[in-house]
């Protein structure tokens, strides 16, 4: 696959390069974006020793696309982390596998725009249900592939990819794309339709051959009055593992916001039936995720009630701040797991931001309190 990708980069480029002017405007035209992110975590686990562990991080994107030019842009972006890290360290990952800085070349695609269709081609990054950029610390998920992505029908997207490869911060080797089942990687069809009112409707399949095969589905509903905003959001999801037990996956999930005093209010429940749920290659759609625990953390047959609180501060004068109570929990016979998050953030300009989310944590025998702060810079 990377040699078939790597060739047909080349062909392209060089099928380009006829048109020396044109290209040298498509790059002197380009468009270049950044973003540093300076990010803390302190970990306190429950144990008899004690010890609390801090890790400090910086992190830096560089992106540039070119202009559009017959159709055609290449694009690329740079990802770093450096900083110190802890051995052993059980948060969310600021450095590599070995706990070391490292530099990686997240994105570096071909990009066709025709009509209403867009091919992509490359190192990329996109957000699916079980594939997704989780951008939860310093370096994102992203993906070795082949996409398409077409909107000829009213109301309706069409996405289907060949995925190769990943990297990121939920996989086992942050700093090096590894291969999805091995040479025969995941086929991805996803399609989602927002033709009805106030609705968002999608479907979506992966197979991983010989490993996993996954459905899943959507309904989202969203509306407001002058004095309120309301919704709600179901979710299905079937994982067929090749030679072992499998598992359906239920959700619901409802909310309800006051604008005058800027508070929201959410209830959400998932249940799986059969062996545990999987977030695969991201983090997870479901719809009872917290900040640490997920579907996945209540085990087989395993269920999950979300409460969750959020308040805008923008009514009390204080623009552009957010504040936000989780509260999960799940218990079975033979799992049992709980977490309480409190998170803020502060958008100071469209170039600064702030977020913090302090989580109290417990997990069968793995106790811990997290606490994670970012500042963001974009230029």
């Amino acid at each position: 696959m990377k040699k078939k990708i790597i060739g047909f980069l080349f062909l392209m480029i060089m099928s380009i390069d006829i048109y020396a002017n044109t290209l040298d405007e498509a790059f002197a035209n380009a468009a270049y974006e950044g973003n540093i992110r300076a990010g803390y975590q302190n970990q306190h686990p429950q144990s008899d020793d004690n010890v609390s562990d801090d890790e400090f991080a910086l992190g830096v994107k560089l992106h540039f696309e070119t202009a559009l030019y017959h159709g055609l842009q290449f694009g690329a972006s740079l990802f770093t982390s450096m900083g110190n890290g802890e051995e052993g360290y059980e948060g969310v990952p600021f450095f590599d596998e070995n706990n070391d800085n490292y530099a990686i070349l997240g994105e570096v695609y071909i990009k066709g725009t025709f009509s209403n269709t867009i091919f992509i081609l490359g190192r990329q990054s996109f957000d699916t249900p079980f594939a997704d950029s989780d951008d939860i610390g310093m370096v994102p998920n992203t993906f070795e592939a082949y996409t398409l992505i077409n909107r000829d029908f009213k109301d309706t997207t069409i996405f289907l990819s060949q995925v190769q490869k990943w990297s990121g911060v939920d996989s086992d080797t942050p700093s090096t794309f590894t291969e999805l089942n091995g040479n025969k990687g995941m086929q991805v069809l996803g399609v989602s339709y927002e033709g009805w009112n106030n609705t968002v409707l999608s479907g979506w399949f992966y197979n991983l051959s010989n490993e996993v095969k996954i459905t899943y589905f959507e309904a989202d509903y969203e509306a407001q009055t002058d004095n309120y905003t309301y919704g709600g959001k179901v979710q299905y999801s079937y994982q067929d593992h090749e030679d072992s037990e499998s598992s359906t996956i239920y959700g619901a999930a409802a909310f309800f916001s006051v604008k005058k005093i800027g508070l929201t209010t959410t209830i959400a429940y998932n249940r799986t039936n059969g062996a545990e749920a999987d977030n695969f290659f991201g983090g997870g759609p479901f719809l009872t995720s917290a900040v640490h625990n997920t579907l996945r953390e209540a085990g087989p047959d395993g269920n999950i009630i979300l409460y969750t609180l959020e308040w805008d501060a923008s009514v009390a004068g204080m623009e552009e701040l957010t504040f936000v109570v989780n509260i999960d929990g799940h218990h079975e016979d033979l799992y049992h797991a709980r977490e309480y998050d409190i998170g803020m953030e502060y958008i100071y300009s469209d170039a600064l931001n702030f977020s913090a989310v302090y989580s109290d944590v417990d997990y069968e025998e793995d106790a811990f309190r997290n606490l994670r702060v970012f500042a963001n810079y974009s230029f």
